[in-house]
């Protein structure tokens, strides 16, 4: 049965063989060798992938290292659909040309939205709201932070239609936690049922700046998400 354990590790932004990275001195597929023997040796074995995973000619390399693991994915504005549908698995539930789907557990229903187009469209829009509609709490994982960051960054990339999506995590009647990346920077921050974590890179970061994009390649890492019944606790790894 598809499911997500009570302790899993959250990766985002991995940028493998990408020019610009690269540009910036950053060895990501080192970055990501070194975060998966970290989650190994702490004996995790489900990922969630936060989308931007790099070239295409670097997935057949990058899911063949997920091969011990049980994975999941929300979709980054790096990623396109037709180029990760060959390795996803048959038990996650696709649309046409884009990823949407949830799974339900005793405390907690996951949402995963596709931001890889950079807007959330209507279709996914009306099957968020219905998903919405439940008493459990809700974990969405969306590529793109719904909530804005002052920052550079957000004025210039954020995602459009987030506002709506916004909207409708305030009607739930239940805490929800969005995990995000995008951004390559750590941040958490409360919108009254709203927490909304985005977890750095696991390339390069980028610093918390209004005027500003600034890039740091002196760190990298990752989230470990873990769960005791219907709490919910989030730790930031770094390197």
């Amino acid at each position: 049965m598809l499911s997500v354990s009570k302790k899993f590790a959250y990766i985002t932004d991995v940028h493998l063989d990408e020019e610009f990275p690269k540009s910036k001195g950053v060895d990501a597929r080192k970055n990501w060798e070194k975060v998966l023997e970290d989650i190994s040796k702490r004996g995790i074995t489900q990922i969630v992938i936060g989308g931007d995973i790099g070239a295409r000619d670097s997935l057949s390399w990058f899911f063949k290292s997920l091969e011990p693991y049980d994975w999941f994915i929300s979709l980054g504005n790096h990623d396109s659909f037709s180029s990760i549908f060959p390795y996803w698995k048959e038990q996650q539930v696709v649309a046409v040309d884009t990823s949407f789907y949830s799974i339900e557990t005793d405390f907690f229903k996951y949402i995963f939205l596709d931001s890889s187009k950079e807007i959330v469209d209507q279709e996914q829009l009306d099957w968020f709201q219905k998903e919405s509609i439940i008493s459990k709490k809700i974990v969405l994982f969306v590529h793109h932070p719904i909530l804005p960051v002052s920052t550079l960054t957000d004025k210039k990339f954020f995602l459009e239609g987030r506002e709506k999506i916004r909207s409708i995590l305030h009607q739930i009647p239940n805490d929800v936690f969005i995990f995000s990346g995008h951004y390559h920077m750590q941040d958490n921050r409360l919108d009254k049922n709203i927490n909304q974590y985005i977890t750095p890179a696991v390339s390069y970061q980028v610093e918390k700046d209004p005027d500003e994009v600034k890039i740091n390649n002196d760190s990298f890492g990752y989230r470990i998400i873990e769960l005791e019944k219907d709490q919910l606790f989030a730790e930031v790894i770094l390197f």
